[in-house]
């Protein structure tokens, strides 16, 4: 049982790490989504469609990393 007690912190820790290291895969797509739409933006300022469009197809991309890390981590 000893063992077993070991074993755990180490369990948390990774998956602390491996969330934490998801946080930033959401950063980075969201940050992407969003800088391409305003530089798609950049040549029609009218209206940011682009930004708009982008950053949020962005975040569903994010959401979607996020419930397959989930559900693959409780298998």
């Amino acid at each position: 049982m000893a063992k077993n007690d070991q074993h755990k912190p180490k369990g948390q820790l990774r998956t602390i790490a491996r969330f934490s290291g998801i946080g930033f895969q959401m950063l980075a797509i969201i940050a992407l989504g969003t800088w391409g739409g305003s530089k798609l933006d950049g040549e029609n300022p009218d209206f940011p469609i682009y930004t708009l469009v982008l950053s949020l197809l962005s975040v569903l991309a994010a959401l979607y990393l996020i419930i397959r890390e989930v559900i693959s981590n409780n298998e």
